[in-house]
């Protein structure tokens, strides 16, 4: 869920869309929201977990704004490929350190043992977005999951992954996009339906963060990543298409009025036997991105928080777990709620400064720089 909704595409024109700028940090507080107070304690978040989807939509429709005429123009692979890392890799390390801290910390707390030349690997690995898939259990609740010490990094990789077959999806036509995002949803239903009977879990596409249902990753970012891609073809490469049927909106009221839809679709409190969260997945997801990109709020304000949100949003996905990890251990004895609170805020001003120093920094520039003799 890399952030930054800040387009430039060669031969296109400068475009911000504010909208989906806000997207990405209300999604992002939302999901801390979910592990940190969880379905069981409010149930309004059942199906919070779909914000993922959201962001896949979103960085299908982003990379192919930014980068799709860059391809087409002539711009390598290697290139490409570094610009991505370098935007993704310092915020992304930086949450594999909180999250080894973190772990270490938790495990002195209780008294456990370290593996120590496994708990290296395994973290050097998460360093250039290598999943664990060992058995290798996160330290607060005992489950497998693909990055033990972090566990929201898992989306961060199959995210990678999309970006880097973006340079073939680029050469795809719009039906060949729809086509592929309705071959991978049919993919993940039935293998989301498999899981089910083999284990008894509810039946839902929230798959991909453990080692047993990993493969099932793949079809679930790729059917939100085509989409996002096919969203921003019909939205922004054939204007005619939508011109009549969804017209820019300007102003606050659309911009609101679209939060509160997204709010909704998150906050409902019913699984329906898994059939809502599909939904959501292949209808309701695309549909806000969508009508989304149409909306133009041209209220100063409201275009810095939202570009603001955006951008702090994915520092605070990527650390939000350990920080809550760390208070949990060192305020084990303070009320739930009391825990709940201090992590918020912990995580937030931490990911302001995370946010600050990357940019002063020059980090992802100098990142660039370095893998350039390799990439180009």
């Amino acid at each position: 869920m890399a952030s930054g909704v800040n387009y430039q595409g060669k031969a296109a024109p400068v475009q911000r869309y504010y909208v989906l700028d806000g997207f990405r940090g209300i999604a992002a507080l939302i999901v801390v929201l979910y592990h940190y107070v969880g379905p069981e304690n409010y149930p309004f978040l059942w199906n919070s977990y779909i914000a993922l989807d959201m962001f896949f939509v979103l960085s299908g429709f982003v990379i192919y704004h930014s980068y799709a005429n860059r391809l087409r123009s002539g711009m390598s692979a290697g290139t490409y490929i570094n610009q991505r890392f370098a935007r993704l890799a310092p915020t992304v390390a930086i949450g594999v350190l909180f999250g080894a801290v973190a772990t270490l910390a938790y495990y002195n707390s209780t008294g456990q043992e370290v593996d120590a030349t496994r708990f290296a690997l395994v973290h050097i690995g998460h360093l250039l977005f290598i999943p664990g898939l060992v058995d290798y259990n996160d330290p607060a609740t005992g489950i497998f999951e693909l990055f033990p010490s972090n566990g929201p990094l898992w989306s961060i990789f199959f995210e990678f992954v999309a970006s880097v077959c973006f340079i073939w999806f680029v050469r795809m036509r719009r039906r060949a996009l729809l086509i592929g995002s309705l071959a991978c949803f049919l993919i993940l239903f039935i293998g989301a339906c498999y899981v089910t009977l083999t284990t008894g879990r509810l039946l839902t596409p929230g798959v991909g963060f453990a080692p047993e249902h990993f493969l099932l990753g793949f079809p679930r970012v790729f059917t939100s990543f085509l989409a996002g891609m096919l969203i921003y073809a019909l939205t922004q490469e054939s204007p005619r298409f939508l011109t009549r049927r969804l017209p820019v909106s300007r102003g606050l009221l659309p911009a609101f009025g679209i939060y509160g839809a997204m709010l909704a679709m998150l906050f409902f409190p019913f699984h329906m036997s898994g059939f809502y969260p599909f939904l959501a997945v292949a209808v309701l997801c695309p549909l806000l991105i969508t009508v989304g990109a149409r909306i133009q709020p041209q209220v100063r304000w409201f275009n810095w928080i939202s570009d603001y949100l955006g951008q702090v949003s994915f520092p605070l996905y990527c650390i939000h777990v350990p920080v809550f990890l760390l208070v949990k251990t060192y305020l084990a004895d303070a009320p739930w709620k009391i825990q709940v609170v201090v992590s918020l805020g912990a995580a937030f001003g931490a990911s302001v400064l995370i946010l600050a120093l990357i940019e002063s920094m020059r980090v992802r520039q100098n990142v660039t720089k370095l893998l350039k003799p390799v990439l180009g």
